[in-house]
């Protein structure tokens, strides 16, 4: 049936460029758009392409993916265009994923294209601060954030080996010292937030900045969403005037919340460990990203975490630096 991986999904459910390739090409048609001169813009779990003659974006989900949660950004999108914050609308003849049947059942949708003019500090506070301020909806299926079940599972999930069994069980225990702050804390009233909150996931367009890449979006703290860039500062060394810029538009510093506790000691070890993560399920399919991941995996086993700046890589500058050393 959709939605269900026609292989059953292990360490070995990993799509592959050309596979998502063919997907795209073969739903693309089917759905009246030209899939010609298609590029990858990003690949992971879930691969996205861009269709040049097409306008359009083509999201390719991880195998296993249910229709409905393939549909819910869908859907997500949509609200959001009425609720006035712009949005990539579907494109194509239905709004509907479309499945493609080879090694897996892959569930494949396709928006429009809103371009790659990256946001400034105080495009993303806008656009989020108007997120925040919406009331919940009905009928979206949002769920509560809840971060630490879903790393909990990403961490059973990694292959046999990556992980030796100390490092895994002091990353088990990060994890069950992290999720007990978490429920303790006080958030607050929750709103929907987007739960990826970063530039990557924000674009300029002429109607304003807009949100892309719905996956995480759940109703939760604010907090989450305010500390993407705070957390960029200072791991990535983005310039303390975009974090400045940032606050300033929207009206509240998340990092000085509570002396700095909740950004450090329950925002900080989640955002660690999901980094990595990233990078330990990305780099199966793309090994020039090991080292990086080598090196999250090492902050994180400190004790306890180590003080700020971390100097860690952006991915996509991980592996430019490892192909430029070939």
């Amino acid at each position: 049936m959709p939605g269900t991986a026609r292989e059953p999904c292990s360490e070995r459910c990993i799509v592959t460029p050309d596979e998502s390739r063919a997907a795209v090409i073969d739903t693309a048609w089917r759905q009246g758009l030209d899939p010609g001169g298609s590029v990858l813009l990003q690949a992971g779990p879930h691969h996205t392409w861009r269709l040049p003659k097409s306008g359009a974006v083509a999201k390719v989900w991880s195998p296993g993916t249910t229709t409905e949660a393939a549909l819910r950004e869908t859907r997500i999108a949509q609200w959001l265009l009425r609720c006035g914050i712009q949005a990539p609308r579907p494109v194509g003849t239905r709004a509907f994923p479309l499945v493609h049947i080879a090694r897996y059942y892959l569930q494949v949708t396709f928006a429009e294209d809103l371009g790659h003019h990256p946001p400034g500090p105080a495009d993303l506070a806008s656009v989020l601060r108007h997120l925040h301020r919406l009331d919940v909806p009905a009928g979206l299926g949002l769920a509560k954030f809840d971060p630490l079940t879903a790393l909990s599972r990403r961490l059973r999930d990694l292959p046999a080996g990556t992980l030796s069994p100390d490092h895994d069980r002091r990353l088990r225990g990060l994890l069950a010292e992290t999720r007990a702050v978490w429920r303790a804390t006080s958030w607050g009233e929750l709103c929907v937030i987007h739960g990826d909150a970063t530039p990557s996931n924000c674009i300029v367009t002429p109607r304003g900045p807009a949100l892309i890449d719905f996956e995480r979006t759940a109703i939760g703290p604010r907090a989450w969403d305010l500390a993407a860039p705070g957390w960029s500062h200072d791991v990535y060394g983005t310039p303390a005037g975009e974090y400045d810029e940032f606050t300033a538009v929207y009206g509240q510093d998340v990092t000085a919340h509570d002396d700095g506790r909740t950004y450090r000691d329950v925002l900080t070890p989640v955002f660690a460990i999901s980094a990595w993560l990233y990078l330990a399920e990305y780099s199966r399919t793309e090994p020039d990203l090991r080292p990086e991941a080598d090196r999250r995996l090492h902050t994180l086993l400190a004790d306890p975490l180590p003080p700020f700046p971390w100097d860690w890589r952006p991915a996509a500058r991980a592996k430019a630096e490892a192909e430029a050393a070939k």
